[in-house]
């Protein structure tokens, strides 16, 4: 029996396929006001339903954001479940944003979660924070590498409040987001020694370190959020992380309703974005 494709080697096909955009579900209050949705676990599920069907599936990847589903308690997380197994299904990866991270037993109980054969919250990827130290998250890299799934931690991120930990200098001289760059690519050579490797990073295409920040991450994906209503354009993105290109996974979650709400309005924005994305290649 054929081994399953790793998560990059799936990734690299989507990314050629579809241009490497990124698109984001944040089913805030405002926005579901805004397309004239509920503001409940029913209308966060339609959110993420019609945002797959104006792009008739053909993404990248999808990354829901999973605070927005959470916030609804137990239904928010059966909306969320029936959103990522409809994209799944259409073959549509799914990089959950759930910025987890914890030690030991519960690092690996979370990973669990997203990456067993049992879940029902099955995703293709997710993102970690690495507060208690890259190694902490061992236990999340084991089961992702298993389930031929993709970990993306977050390096240097887009709001400013994070730059003074992330740009701190270490005893060895290295920044946090230095030796976070270094101990990730390690651990890719370790497990694919000549190509993209199963932890990606989460670099903020607002950062003004960002081109030297993805061109340590030689192996890596990553995801690049600020583009749209945080400020950052396609062209930003391509000024800053040249070293990224094919890599650069840019996100866009608010602006795919730049033009309007409605399915046709939605599937025009990201036929748009997909074209300007393809200049990152």
């Amino acid at each position: 029996m054929a081994a399953m494709p790793t998560f990059a080697d799936r990734l690299q096909q989507k990314i050629r396929e579809h241009s490497p955009l990124c698109v984001g579900i944040d089913p805030s209050a405002a926005l579901l006001k805004s397309c004239g949705l509920p503001d409940s676990a029913e209308g966060a599920l339609e959110f993420g339903k019609r945002v797959l069907e104006a792009a008739d599936f053909r993404i990248a990847v999808l990354k829901p954001q999973s605070a927005f589903f959470e916030r609804f308690g137990s239904s928010g997380f059966r909306a969320l479940e029936t959103l990522v197994q409809l994209a799944r299904a259409r073959e549509v990866p799914v990089l959950l944003d759930g910025k987890r991270g914890d030690i030991d037993t519960t690092a690996a109980a979370y990973a669990e979660g997203y990456f067993s054969a049992t879940t029902t919250l099955r995703v293709d990827a997710i993102t970690t924070h690495c507060y208690l130290g890259l190694a902490a998250l061992e236990p999340f890299f084991a089961a992702a590498i298993a389930a031929d799934g993709g970990v993306f931690v977050v390096v240097r991120s887009s709001n400013p409040e994070g730059q003074a930990l992330q740009t701190a200098r270490m005893s060895n001289g290295e920044t946090v987001a230095q030796s976070l760059c270094r101990e990730i690519t390690a651990r890719n050579v370790r497990q694919r020694p000549d190509g993209i490797g199963p932890i990606g990073a989460v670099v903020g295409a607002t950062c003004d370190d960002a081109n030297e920040t993805v061109a340590a991450l030689p192996h890596s994906f990553v995801l690049a959020p600020g583009v749209g209503a945080q400020g950052a354009t396609m062209r930003d993105v391509l000024a800053r992380m040249p070293a990224g290109r094919g890599r650069v996974l840019p996100n866009v979650s608010r602006a795919i309703l730049a033009n309007g709400s409605r399915r046709e309005e939605i599937k025009t924005t990201i036929a748009s974005l997909q074209d300007q994305a393809r200049a990152l290649l």
